[in-house]
């Protein structure tokens, strides 16, 4: 496809409209095409409103049984109301800010109205869209101010009339043929507009197989060209041992193993690139402290690079406590004068072992040496990411570590690039953690449960998934409205911890809750990540449901760090079936490998692929929709492809085109 033709070409698309789409990275036509969908209306056939679940998006035919009426609130906002019935079941229909529907909408005459329904105060829906009949399949894209939906599709379906024609089909006959792949043609056309469900099934496999296809050879391609550039042989004899003299601890015989790995690899010519997998609290970090000593044992530095700045101070002072003034710390938080003086001393090889940031990836950061890098909680970070900080040596090994459990299965297609190591043993003396869901009804004794607990001098974390209140998740509980009513009602100290705060006000709010000066930490998802506090022994998560199972159990394994024992309670009110299931789930196990199983049969394997592990942002959405066959198939096929490129033409052709058409993921990975 041409991707030079001006997004302006379409009817209806002027400056203004195309400035707004280029907001949304959208320049030409064929930028457009690629701008997939972000859900779906199904208005192919109305649904009886008592049958429908609260929370589910449905097409109602509903007959209006009164005139509708329109209420001014104090503020000026109008809404427009009217009782409506599909013979099932009563519905209140309501339209903010739409004036024009009082003259729309005339009692007694039937309307098809699309919306999500509500069960939670009566049954109503809220600024519905009105059809005169069922209308198939309507794409819903994510767009900005001042491009409304119907101009999106009409843009869509223009930019395929004119541009259909140059797609070109770039896989063989034979891969398509095994693996039940329509035309790209069809594709692109059926992602948009479907006819049938069925037939958006096979664009969605199409386009995610062309997707994964791509990553994958690239991935086998990176691996490729480090293995051929060679790395670092790094003695390690012994070092095991004077480790486990330093730590406080015994190793469990799951740590020996993943160390013993990770000893191979080093000496190993090859240039490691291991992923080290472990549940929550299974002690990854020992495994990362092992490495940094056989890299500093060899005259190398090394660097571990965490997500939050929380979490890297908590490495700098373990790591501090090891090797003393060959530790540093580098931050975004740093003064001016603090950055120059560290990154002098990492320029010159006076620091070794590094602790730090997203920081760590700016051009000042320099090493005189860098042999090992260490991505903490690779879920947080790309694979961009990851090969940009190994660039800053000469092919130093690779050590990724991630508490977000993944079956072996999947971590093995996902991370091709990486071997895998499984941490699959808890420290001993851990006690289990009791999870509990807890409905709003009852929401009262869990707090007073809290305040009884903070008073005998243990520590508790309250999370929120939001930081403000907000009109349109009016249920869902804010960090600052909890933090306001916990410091009316428990006679205990309560502190306030969330990402808007500057750097410094995080650290000290948690540096006092880390001391004990506070009790009840009330608190966004920022804690999720790796933070340790050992008096901490209760977790309570409002509206638990909206988060994600793996979000969940990682935010669990902040407690249960010492002696006494732990709580977790999980605040909502789950109505929806997969919603109920998954808190049953969570109070049930505390396996983080079982729940990721449950958790990828559940949803698929789209949040563990999206675009925080490829870079590409094209068709990142689709991957919510992955099956693992298709996966699957994508990875077998890129194995065959890339090993058959030097002797096969039509190999070669289609790994460099994959290699083209998704630029923006190949440089993440740093193939170039």
């Amino acid at each position: 496809m041409n991707e030079e033709i001006s997004i302006q070409s379409l009817r209806g698309i002027g400056k203004s409209r195309a400035e707004a789409l280029g907001r949304l990275g959208i320049a030409s036509l064929f930028d457009l095409i690629r701008y997939l969908p972000s859900d779906y209306m199904d208005c192919t056939r109305a649904r009886a409103v008592a049958e429908t679940e609260d929370g589910e998006a449905a097409l109602f035919y509903v007959t209006l049984l009164d005139a509708p009426k329109m209420f001014t609130s104090r503020n000026g906002a109008r809404t427009v109301s009217v009782q409506a019935t599909d013979g099932t079941q009563k519905l209140n229909v309501l339209f903010f800010n739409q004036s024009y529907m009082m003259a729309n909408l005339k009692s007694g005459v039937s309307y098809y109205f699309y919306g999500t329904l509500s069960k939670k105060r009566g049954v109503y829906i809220i600024n519905p869209k009105v059809f005169s009949e069922p209308t198939g399949i309507v794409p819903i894209y994510r767009t900005v101010k001042g491009i409304p939906q119907s101009v999106m599709r009409s843009a869509v379906r223009e930019a395929l009339d004119m541009r259909l024609n140059e797609t070109r089909e770039w896989l063989t006959d034979k891969i398509r043929d095994e693996f039940g792949l329509m035309p790209l043609a069809d594709a692109a056309v059926g992602v948009h507009f479907p006819r049938t469900f069925d037939e958006l099934a096979a664009a969605r496999k199409r386009l995610l197989f062309d997707e994964s296809f791509s990553y994958f050879i690239a991935l086998r391609c990176f691996l490729a060209e480090r293995r051929r550039a060679g790395g670092i042989s790094f003695k390690t004899a012994g070092v095991r041992e004077r480790l486990e003299m330093l730590l406080p601890f015994k190793l469990t015989r799951a740590q020996k193993r993943v160390m013993d790995d990770i000893a191979n690899d080093m000496a190993s010519q090859d240039p490691m690139n291991r992923l080290i997998q472990g549940d929550v609290g299974s002690g990854k970090t020992a495994a990362a402290v092992f490495a940094m000593l056989v890299a500093n044992e060899n005259g190398l530095q090394s660097v571990i690079m965490s997500p939050t700045e929380i979490l890297a101070r908590q490495h700098y002072e373990k790591l501090k406590a090891i090797f003393g003034d060959k530790a540093c710390l580098v931050t975004g938080g740093m003064s001016e004068k603090e950055r120059r003086g560290t990154y002098s001393a990492i320029a010159s090889g006076e620091y070794t072992v590094i602790s730090g940031t997203h920081a760590l990836l700016e051009d000042k950061v320099e090493f005189k040496r860098l042999g090992l890098v260490i991505s903490d909680e690779q879920h947080r970070f790309g694979v961009a990411q990851r090969a940009k900080m190994a660039k800053k040596g000469a092919s130093p090994d690779v050590l990724v570590m991630s508490a977000t459990p993944i079956p072996r299965t999947l971590s093995l297609i996902l991370y091709g690039d990486l071997d895998i190591s499984v941490i699959d043993e808890l420290p001993p003396g851990r006690k289990p953690i009791k999870t509990c869901y807890v409905s709003q009804a009852k929401r009262g004794g869990m707090y007073r449960f809290i305040r009884d607990r903070a008073l005998a001098g243990e520590q508790a974390y309250v999370i929120c998934p939001l930081i403000e209140s907000s009109e349109s998740l009016e249920h869902v509980s804010s960090a600052c409205d909890v933090y306001e009513e916990l410091s009316c009602k428990l006679d205990v100290t309560v502190g306030l911890l969330h990402g808007r705060m500057k750097s410094a006000e995080k650290e000290n709010v948690f540096e006092r809750f880390r001391r004990g000066e506070i009790s009840v930490l009330v608190s966004t998802t920022v804690i999720e990540v790796g933070v340790d506090v050992k008096n901490a022994s209760i977790m309570a998560i409002e509206s638990a449901d909206r988060l994600g199972l793996a979000q969940l159990h990682q935010l669990r394994g902040r407690v249960g760090r010492g002696d006494k024992e732990s709580y977790c309670f999980l605040l909502g009110d789950a109505t929806k079936k997969t919603a109920k299931e998954r808190m049953k789930l969570l109070t049930e196990t505390s396996d983080g490998f079982e729940i990721a199983k449950k958790d990828l049969e559940m949803r698929g394997p789209g949040e563990f692929i999206g675009k925080r592990q490829h870079g590409a942002n094209e068709l990142a959405e689709m991957f919510a929709g992955m099956d693992m066959r298709t996966l699957d198939a994508a990875n077998r096929a890129a194995a065959k492809t890339v090993k058959r490129m030097n002797d096969d033409a039509e190999a070669r052709r289609m790994a460099e085109h994959a290699l083209g058409i998704y630029g923006n993921a190949m440089e993440s990975i740093a193939f170039n």
